[in-house]
């Protein structure tokens, strides 16, 4: 009998060993992924201010998805580009592209660290690098973002972020994976 009472002993500090180490894991993961809303009155350049700040900030390469880019941010990601920062975008086709829009994806070819790969599957912005991601309805328009109520889900786990970049990735074409 005390055998098996140390056994259960055993068993016992093994299991609580186990709750805390997944206590602990979740205690991590809080605040790694967040949802806020943008948009409204009260929020009108919330969004547009926290991607302003994201592109700004990052010192590595940016991965962007998104059906459109207005004039604005195709001047942000040039600046961006121009400070040696690679950026990596996947944008609806050209014919899907509203023709208002076509300027402003003619003129992110040309640049120096903007690659643009297309995908008639894009329907929704996505930023994100080796530290954050955001992701909501909408696509890199200034004023669509200013006027539209969105959820934005903003992403800092690192194993959430892997997978969002094999998602990323899965829609790049077989020769760039």
């Amino acid at each position: 009998m005390s055998d098996r009472l140390t056994e259960l002993r055993v068993e016992n500090r093994r299991l609580k060993e186990q709750v805390q180490d997944l206590e602990n894991k979740v205690l991590s993961l809080v605040g790694m992924i967040s949802l806020e809303s943008s948009g409204g009155t009260d929020r009108n350049n919330y969004y547009n201010d926290k991607i302003i700040n994201f592109i700004h900030s990052t010192e590595e390469q940016i991965n962007i998805v998104t059906p459109k880019i207005d004039k604005f941010y195709t001047t942000e990601l040039k600046k961006t580009a121009e400070r040696g920062i690679p950026i990596l975008i996947i944008t609806g086709d050209r014919r899907t592209i509203p023709k208002e829009y076509i300027p402003y994806y003619e003129e992110l070819k040309t640049i120096d660290k903007v690659s643009i790969v297309t995908n008639p599957n894009v329907n929704y912005l996505m930023l994100f690098n080796s530290q954050e991601a955001f992701y909501s309805g909408g696509s890199l328009d200034q004023k669509e973002l200013e006027k539209s109520v969105l959820i934005i889900t903003t992403i800092k786990e690192q194993a959430k972020l892997k997978k969002i970049a094999n998602i990323f990735t899965l829609m790049l074409p077989s020769f760039m994976r």
